[in-house]
């Protein structure tokens, strides 16, 4: 039961609810219209761009004034055999981007809950809810990646420049041992020099205690 509890739970965590879809009015170029809305997770700057691209499908996509995007003449079949009068206003509330829809079907006759088409428009626009979800979800999945890329990248300067730290240590270290050799040489030969120079002085003392002698005697024969 338990393991069954956390499939579910992963299934969810996978695979969203469908986005809930709830009827109200708006203001749209300065006038209130019913239609219907539904809560976005992700940047408005995402959700107008690709909205647009999703309207282009049903007609000539118009900006109107204070950010509306409307499409005069909208054909939706899954909604209406007739051109529709699609008017649209993305706005932030509460960290959440807010997408609110008025569809005219006829002469004051908005879908909202309720209306015979309620049920397609919230189909056709929780098929645009599941593809920003989607859009989202590679946009995030990218972002992991570009994070991996980098870290690999920068783990891969640092083992370069490990490298090449390495190198100067092997370079510095063949100069040390060269100079240590260079120095046990001159040791050797100060050494050697030493002893020469210890002999030396002891032949000079030796030479020096004969040749006062030898004065000596040359002395002791002058008198």
């Amino acid at each position: 039961m338990k393991s069954l509890f956390i499939g579910i739970f992963i299934f969810i965590s996978y695979f969203p609810l469908s986005a809930q879809i709830f009827s109200g009015l708006a203001e749209i170029d300065k006038a209130k219209k019913e239609g219907f809305y539904t809560y976005l997770n992700t940047e408005e700057k995402n959700v107008t761009n690709a909205w647009k691209e999703y309207l282009k499908k049903t007609g000539t996509v118009d900006a109107g004034r204070a950010g509306s995007i409307h499409v005069d003449q909208a054909r939706i079949s899954a909604i209406s055999d007739n051109p529709i009068n699609l008017l649209s206003v993305i706005t932030e509330e509460k960290n959440k981007i807010k997408l609110f829809v008025s569809m005219r079907v006829g002469p004051d006759n908005y879908i909202q809950t309720g209306h015979e088409k309620f049920k397609e428009a919230s189909q056709w626009l929780e098929e645009f809810a599941n593809l920003i979800n989607l859009q989202e979800s590679l946009r995030k999945e990218e972002s992991k990646l570009a994070e991996l890329k980098s870290a690999q990248l920068k783990n891969q300067r640092y083992a370069e420049r490990l490298v090449r730290e390495l190198d100067s240590n092997k370079r510095q270290t063949e100069l040390l041992t060269k100079k240590l050799e260079e120095t046990r040489i001159e040791k050797e030969k100060i050494l050697a020099n030493q002893e020469q120079n210890k002999l030396d002085q002891k032949a000079n003392e030796l030479a020096l205690e004969q040749q006062i002698k030898q004065v000596q005697s040359a002395k002791s024969k002058v008198k």
